[in-house]
């Protein structure tokens, strides 16, 4: 037996299906009046095309603000980081702090080239900074941190000011090396990351300017076992003592009629 309650669930459901085919359109050719009369006004508002899409989340910038609005700039953080003698050490620690937080990779070299100017604790600070940067970590060895970083020139270009800022820094040292640097500030081939002080001001090393020469017998200072700097050129033969190469590190003399430079 069907129960009564099948019998009137069958009844609605041909009401519906005969409800909705009339809805229809009639296959003469003309259409329906549902397709061409208005629809009936509505209270509720149109939906866009831009609000019918889900929203997406916003994204945070990858600046926080800083004094003044506007955005980070490498910069600003380079000349925070160091900027002459007397320069604040609470500025050097709240810039190598921004360096970190926007992992500024262009301050590397900057960091390298103030580390002789900070006292220890901001050095330090420098170092945790660079290892942060990097992910290496050699402590004060400034020339394993120089050869690691210049074999990723690319990865750590310094900021667009960093040649006059490395000037300004040069100049504190020695004004006369900076005066040999500054034209080649905008243009030159002369990349400023690899000019390193030599820890001695300009010319703080007098060279040999054509020193007096003497025969091998009347050289009684040197040692059987000592060793020279041996040239020939157009059959005259002249030897240059390490141990006097090391306390001048440059030779400028004339040997077979031609000018020539020694530099140990």
């Amino acid at each position: 037996m069907i129960p009564r309650w099948a019998g009137l669930l069958t009844v609605v459901l041909v009401a519906v299906a005969t409800i909705a085919a009339c809805g229809q359109p009639a296959q003469t050719g003309q259409p329906s009046a549902s397709l061409t009369e208005p629809p009936p006004p509505t209270d509720a508002p149109p939906v866009s095309e831009a609000a019918a899409e889900p929203a997406e989340p916003p994204t945070e910038s990858p600046f926080r603000p800083v004094p003044g609005g506007g955005t980070y700039d490498p910069n600003s953080t380079m000349y925070g980081i160091w900027d002459g003698l007397g320069h604040d050490p609470g500025d050097s620690l709240a810039a190598l702090e921004d360096t970190v937080f926007f992992e500024d990779k262009s301050q590397a070299y900057v960091i390298l080239e103030a580390l002789k100017f900070f006292n220890l604790d901001v050095a330090r600070s420098g170092l945790d900074t660079l290892t942060e940067l990097t992910g290496q970590d050699f402590d004060f060895d400034r020339r394993r941190w120089r050869e690691w970083v210049g074999a990723r020139e690319e990865e750590f270009t310094p900021p667009s000011d960093y040649g006059r800022w490395k000037v300004n820094g040069l100049a504190v040292i020695d004004p006369s090396i900076a005066a040999i640097l500054e034209p080649g500030i905008e243009h030159s081939r002369v990349n400023l990351t690899e000019v390193v002080w030599g820890g001695v001001r300009l010319d703080g090393i007098p060279p040999l300017e054509h020193p007096p020469h003497i025969l091998p017998e009347q050289a009684t200072y040197l040692w059987p076992d000592d060793r020279v700097f041996g040239v020939s050129i157009n059959g005259e033969h002249r030897a240059y003592p390490l141990r006097v190469m090391n306390a001048h590190e440059l030779a400028n003399d004339t040997l077979g009629g031609e000018p020539i430079s020694l530099v140990y």
